[in-house]
């Protein structure tokens, strides 16, 4: 993969990662404490009822604009600003500058995890199939979506209903849920961006897993990114092939392995 494919899978999951955030309901994001902006090439987001920390992350940087010290001065000055006293900065490892352990340690920056970036082309995609019924969602399914994400990442706070009400709105996203009946036992979305088209926010619900639930989502998605003309798709997931089913789900289904990008933690106690 060149480097302006890395951009483009990187900035498609940095717009995604944003739009998800910046589309909630003006009160889920008072309540929440949401603050999104564009920093350089890329975007920082902040949530300050964050238990996890999960929702605090600067992403997609140096292509457009270097990553240098002023850019993760700005990053740093975001998260304190929106009142956090931690958050993660993640690069791609072909946009680290030469200079890259001088300004993280100047910023006390640790290399705390990594995700793992895949990306297929279309002509590759190998879709895959569920004996369950697939379609897409609709505003009346959330409630649903919302219990999917929290049982499948074991994330009961916050409560990411308002946000994944925004997802099924945000006229670039697509998502599509799996049916038992009548009840939704897994759902998946993809953002689309031109010719990339980035799927995210998938999960399966415990009791319906290991029937190729997630492998079909992953098909919906692809059809329908295919359908807007996208050349490109890419996800990310945890780095661990041995332990992770979706890492397995992503490769079975024509994606490859392209690199292992770090999140870098600042933490204020530590600068």
């Amino acid at each position: 993969m060149d480097i302006h494919d890395i951009h483009l899978i990187e900035q498609a999951e940095a717009e995604y990662f944003r739009r998800f955030l910046a589309g909630a309901p003006e009160e889920s994001k008072t309540a929440l404490g949401i603050r999104t902006a564009r920093v350089g090439d890329g975007m920082a987001a902040a949530m300050k009822s964050d238990p996890t920390g999960t929702w605090t992350k600067a992403m997609g940087f140096g292509f457009d604009h270097p990553v240098d010290d002023a850019l993760v001065t700005e990053v740093v000055e975001f998260f304190r600003a929106a009142g956090r006293q931690s958050g993660r900065i993640a690069i791609a490892p072909a946009a680290l500058p030469g200079n890259w352990d001088r300004i993280s340690a100047k910023h006390g920056l640790v290399d705390s995890s990594a995700w793992s970036k895949f990306a297929c082309r279309v002509d590759e995609f190998i879709p895959g199939s569920t004996d369950l019924e697939i379609r897409e969602l609709t505003a009346r399914d959330v409630t649903g979506w919302s219990r999917i994400i929290r049982e499948a990442f074991l994330m009961s706070d916050p409560d990411l209903t308002p946000l994944l009400a925004g997802l099924v709105a945000d006229p670039v996203a697509r998502v599509f849920g799996a049916w038992d009946g009548d009840v939704l036992v897994g759902a998946g979305a993809v953002h689309i961006f031109g010719e990339v088209a980035s799927f995210n926010t998938g999960g399966t619900l415990p009791s319906h897993r290991g029937r190729g639930v997630q492998s079909a989502l992953i098909a919906a998605r692809a059809a329908a990114a295919a359908d807007a003309g996208c050349r490109l798709f890419t996800a990310e997931t945890g780095a661990s092939e041995v332990k992770n089913v979706s890492y397995r789900n992503l490769v079975r289904s024509g994606f490859t392995h392209q690199y292992d990008r770090p999140n870098w933690l600042w933490e204020a106690s530590r600068v």
